[in-house]
């Protein structure tokens, strides 16, 4: 939770740097552009997929950035905050360990998969909801 963006940067920056390699890698050997000129082929197949995977993490990020809400504790029970967030399109994770931090997955159609996990931690007097802006301004609590 502490460094969640960090991973999802480094995550779907691998991810994407990949992706976009081996289709581009792909591309080129069904068109023979290895056969003409292999070095520069790969080293052009690594300069983009780097830029590429750069540019579309980055937009990703800014477009699901992520904030943090506190809800009183009083306003809602937890039951209700279970409710309200599954209308929004998050499943609660089950874990083995009664930790204090609840981790929900998005559920798509209703929560898109790239927009990442919601934290829900309870303190004494709120609930602090840590998730992307546009799904906890929805949320309407």
């Amino acid at each position: 939770m502490k460094y969640y963006t960090l991973q999802r940067f480094v995550k779907l920056n691998l991810y994407f740097f990949g992706m976009y390699g081996l289709l581009t890698a792909a591309w080129f050997g069904i068109t023979g552009r290895f056969s003409e000129e292999g070095p520069g082929a790969i080293n052009e197949i690594l300069l983009n997929a780097a830029i590429f995977s750069l540019l579309f993490t980055i937009a990703l990020l800014l477009w699901y950035r992520r904030t943090e809400v506190r809800i009183p504790v009083k306003s809602i029970s937890p039951k209700a905050l279970d409710q309200k967030l599954e209308a929004i399109g998050y499943e609660r994770i089950p874990t083995k360990d009664k930790g204090t931090v609840q981790v929900y997955k998005p559920r798509p159609p209703k929560a898109p998969a790239l927009a990442g996990r919601l934290f829900v931690q309870k303190s004494a007097n709120f609930y602090h909801l840590q998730g992307p802006v546009s799904k906890l301004k929805s949320l309407g609590v």
